[in-house]
């Protein structure tokens, strides 16, 4: 397994536009309203020279439609009747045929509100309240560069037969020569036979809601208590979608692994598209069955963004502030919280993505710090009316600590299905050692 790869060079840009207006009112001696209203507007991502992918036209055909039409016609598989068999769609490229340079639109909705509030309900007790709308970024900071069609990819193929015969050497590992970029000039029939990744034009930027309540108290002289909640919801988050997905009622449901249907799908059968992508994954005399199950059969693999990710997160965020005599405070902060997220898809063809605790979660985290003034200096015990230089040099120091506490990540197994019973992962901190942190026996 092998490949070598071309690259050209590239200069991506995008702008952005923001305006912020925000006021405060003091409505009565005790009850505060902050408003504020922020517009943001992003320009569309392009590259200066227009060396970039662009979107992909689902239902043009494409220029080795006819022959391989030609060649199914003559050895098709019973699930894909010949009538049925077609091989549509390709990339297309910004500033080619009349196409937009931009890789993705202007978004001009993204209004954001923010408001607090705040009561003093007495001398000692104040109760808070915000929400606001926040804006992620696309473009140069969030989105990835995408060459094809200006950067190439030429496969290591061994064996056009399946290892009957070997066409390829370890000393000569690329017999037919490396495949170059073509830039726009193939259209179409940019990366026939690999795998291709394009710009949605359609995104919009995602969003995040957060609000939060909370009462903070002086509990005595110095010593403040504050109990918040705090939760945030993510909004048109980016997926990657797969386009070309084997279609779902050819996918096993077992709970097991179900060899049959792996081998059914995987099966050789005569390659319509050979001899017309040399040099790629479909080059061979023979393909696979699962291969030409799929919508788009002259690509391995057609993604792209879309926005059907969401999140939440809730949380309970207290603090405790105390400051001592002598230049002493010490804060700690206790924050359980849970946060989900649905950012994937655990099949394909899932209508919806699915819904996990995010890798970001964290139930548990304490934070205790502490910050102590040193008695030198002017203003301190001692060194009072040291002058200026030696007063720069050791007067005015202090020594601070942190110590955080937290919960891991939760565990991921993977591609796999458990069929144990969960109360039996979990050991106690007794049993637990580096190398086994949980029971690898369940």
């Amino acid at each position: 397994v092998g490949n070598f790869v071309s690259n050209d060079s590239y200069s991506y840009q995008n702008t952005a536009l923001g305006l912020f207006v925000q006021d405060d009112w003091k409505l009565t001696p005790r009850l505060t309203l902050s408003l504020g209203l922020r517009y943001e507007m992003p320009g569309p991502l392009t590259e200066r020279f227009n060396r970039s992918v662009g979107g992909f036209d689902f239902s043009a055909a494409s220029p080795i439609e006819a022959a391989a039409r030609t060649n199914y016609q003559a050895r098709p598989i019973p699930e894909v009747p010949v009538e049925n068999f077609r091989v549509l769609g390709g990339l297309t490229f910004p500033g080619v045929n009349g196409r937009s340079r931009h890789l993705t639109s202007r978004d001009r909705n993204n209004f954001a509100p923010r408001i607090g509030i705040a009561f003093s309900l007495d001398a000692r007790t104040v109760l808070r309240g915000g929400y606001g709308v926040f804006y992620d970024q696309l473009g140069t900071s969030r989105l990835s560069f995408n060459q094809t069609g200006f950067s190439r990819t030429t496969s290591l193929v061994s064996s056009l037969d399946n290892g009957q015969t070997y066409i390829a050497s370890i000393a000569n590992p690329f017999p037919n020569g490396f495949q170059h970029a073509d830039g726009t000039t193939a259209g179409l029939a940019t990366n026939l036979g690999q795998s291709v990744t394009f710009y949605n034009e359609e995104l919009v930027n995602p969003y995040m809601q957060r609000w939060q309540w909370s009462v903070q108290r002086e509990l005595f002289q110095n010593a403040v208590l504050e109990v918040a909640y705090v939760g945030n919801r993510g909004t048109k988050l980016r997926i990657s979608r797969q386009a070309n997905p084997i279609p779902r009622e050819y996918l096993s449901t077992s709970p097991v692994r179900d060899q049959p249907a792996i081998d059914y799908l995987s099966a050789a059968v005569p390659n319509p598209f050979y001899p017309l992508l040399p040099g790629t994954g479909l080059s061979g005399t023979n393909t696979t069955r699962g291969q030409l199950l799929r919508p788009y059969p002259h690509f391995t693999g057609v993604s792209r963004d879309i926005q059907q990710g969401y999140s939440w997160y809730h949380s309970m965020q207290t603090r405790f502030e105390k400051r001592f005599a002598a230049g002493y405070t010490v804060n700690v902060s206790w924050t359980w919280a849970k946060f989900m997220e649905a950012i994937g898809y655990l099949n394909d063809t899932d209508p919806m993505p699915e819904r996990v605790i995010s890798d970001q979660d964290r139930p548990h985290r304490v934070v205790v710090t502490g910050v102590y003034e040193l008695p030198f200096g002017r203003g301190r015990r001692w060194g009072s009316q040291w002058p200026g230089v030696l007063n720069g040099v050791l007067g005015g120091w202090q020594v601070a600590n942190i110590f955080q506490y937290q919960s891991g990540p939760a565990l991921g197994f993977g591609n796999a299905i458990f069929t144990g019973d969960l109360a039996d992962i979990p050991l106690s901190s007794g049993e637990r050692s580096r190398t086994r942190w949980f029971n690898t026996a369940a």
